[in-house]
């Protein structure tokens, strides 16, 4: 927690007065992130201090033989685009990631409607005339004669392109544009999840506290993500009594099942979540002359729990949950000789502390 506190706040100290967050990486010889932020600034205008923005973007520039490749990753809340530019010199790629955005920032505050995954992998000309003429006169006043330089600079940029996986403004689109823009923005919305490691502790199921590990594997489509876990947990005795000569075993593994819907407030994520749990626990009493007759079982608990994602980045996340589940049926571990054992509980709490990775 401790580390992505600190990265975030490095995060935000390093936006340097622009309200889209962005990181930068490029070879020495091409623009950095000092010239794009201020490129960026320069096409905002009194914007770059007037507004927050939602946008968030990862630039990296790549030398491919004699040609230049700009890879930018787009975010908007749940929302991912990428645009790839190729360009025989690097000098006008810095500004050409500066006017994709400046140009998405200008439509997220411009209309009424939120940014979309086409409008992250294909520049929205079109709903930036749209904005201009529906309101917005002051600041398109303000920023009419950098809007008219955007669009010019992106055009400069689009010649020196051979090949590009997003696609370009409307009217300069071409068929086999169109397609790699409505893949790239399929495969963008539909992502893989691999939570791992998890750390699990719940009461209530068994006699005592129980502390496990987990793992887990699913999908996420906008804000929606869907886990499959499973946990394996610790072993423990249960001491009945001190004046009773036995005690209990226990060994447990679960399965789960989760359905989360997040809101997103900033690097933040808070998700609600639907549990269905199947738990197996197998017990042994021990003892002289003392036998287990139920040693194995299983049953199922539906719940439901709350998550928060710190976002450490494109691919990563700090997850910490809290859930709460009611058992459908409460079996009771018994011993021919000395009778019940134990019998899991009504309902139980747990707690999850985990990392997630996003592909």
């Amino acid at each position: 927690m401790g580390l992505a506190a600190l990265l975030s706040a490095g995060s935000s100290f390093a936006q340097g007065g622009v309200p889209v967050q962005l990181r930068w990486q490029a070879p020495p010889n091409c623009p950095q992130e000092a010239q794009v932020r201020q490129k960026l600034r320069d096409l905002l205008g009194a914007n770059a201090d007037a507004a927050a923005s939602r946008l968030r973007a990862e630039g990296v520039i790549e030398s491919s033989g004699e040609r230049f490749q700009l890879t930018l990753n787009i975010h908007y809340d749940l929302v991912n685009g990428t645009r790839v530019v190729q360009a025989t010199s690097c000098a006008d790629l810095g500004g050409t990631a500066a006017v994709i955005l400046a140009i998405l920032f200008r439509v997220e505050h411009s209309s009424g409607a939120p940014l979309t995954a086409g409008d992250l992998v294909g520049i929205p000309t079109g709903a930036v005339a749209d904005a201009r003429a529906a309101g917005s006169e002051t600041q398109a006043s303000e920023t009419g004669n950098r809007t008219d330089q955007a669009d010019n600079a992106a055009a400069r940029g689009d010649q020196h392109s051979t090949e590009t996986s997003s696609t370009a403004e409307k009217g300069h689109q071409n068929e086999t544009g169109s397609s790699a823009k409505t893949s790239e923005g399929g495969a963008a919305r539909l992502r893989f999840v691999l939570s791992v490691p998890e750390l699990r502790t719940d009461i209530g199921v068994l006699p005592d506290a129980s502390y496990g590990l987990g793992f887990g594997a699913g999908a996420r489509h906008d804000a929606w993500r869907f886990l499959i876990s499973g946990t394996f947990w610790l072993a423990h005795d249960y001491e009945v009594g001190p004046s009773l000569a036995y005690s209990a075993h226990f060994g447990r593994v679960s399965a789960e099942v989760s359905a989360c819907h997040g809101f997103r407030f900033g690097s933040f994520e808070l998700a609600p979540c639907l549990l269905f749990t199947v738990d197996d626990v197998w017990a042994n009493a021990k003892g002289l002359g003392i036998a287990s007759t139920s040693p194995h079982t299983a049953w199922l608990s539906v719940g439901a729990g709350l998550q928060g994602l710190w976002s450490l980045g494109r691919h990563a996340a700090l997850v910490f949950g809290v859930n709460g589940r009611v058992a459908t049926s409460r079996p009771r571990f018994v011993s021919d000789v000395v009778g019940e054992i134990s019998q899991v509980g009504p309902a139980a709490l747990g707690v999850v502390l985990g990392c997630e990775w996003q592909f």
